[in-house]
């Protein structure tokens, strides 16, 4: 049996894709060094383009700093993600959310340079998560309120 061309290609990208995020944490090393940014890699501008004037890059003391813990991140938020979309027709699909919106929101304080507003603290990350994981509960129960109401009565 053959594989069409279509389904190889696909199969091809999904393993580089796959590959590709799975060097996500080790970007950083790839890109700078103890002393900056490597020999060879390209000088796009972006390490002056993230850093304030206060010379912190987004709010953290290094641009390799920065760079490891937003890969970090999106490394933990592609992960939920890919495994959210894994668990169709599971039972526990929904309760996914949770990690996903977190990790997402936390990736986007980091992209938004807000990690030292209120959005970062600990009560408002609590908070968000006890809110979204009542809103996944409240909606499971009635997404399946007719499976529970069945299952009660015997």
């Amino acid at each position: 049996m053959r594989l069409k061309k279509a389904t190889l290609c696909k199969r091809l990208l999904g393993m580089v894709g796959i590959i590709l995020i799975s060097t996500l944490p080790y970007f950083h090393d790839v890109i700078t060094g103890a002393q900056g940014i490597r020999y060879g890699v390209p000088i796009i501008g972006a390490e002056k383009l993230f850093t304030g004037p206060d010379g912190l890059v987004m709010g953290f003391s290094s641009y390799r700093v920065f760079l490891y813990t937003l890969c970090i991140h999106l490394f933990a938020h592609i992960g939920y993600v890919g495994w959210m979309m894994d668990a169709k027709g599971k039972y526990y699909r929904i309760a996914l959310l949770v990690p996903v919106i977190l990790s997402g929101y936390t990736t986007a304080l980091i992209l938004l340079n807000a990690k030292e507003t209120s959005f970062n603290e600990t009560s408002t990350k609590l908070f968000l998560t006890l809110g979204i994981s009542l809103g996944v509960l409240i909606y499971y129960i009635l997404d399946n309120r007719k499976k529970i109401q069945e299952h009660a009565q015997t």
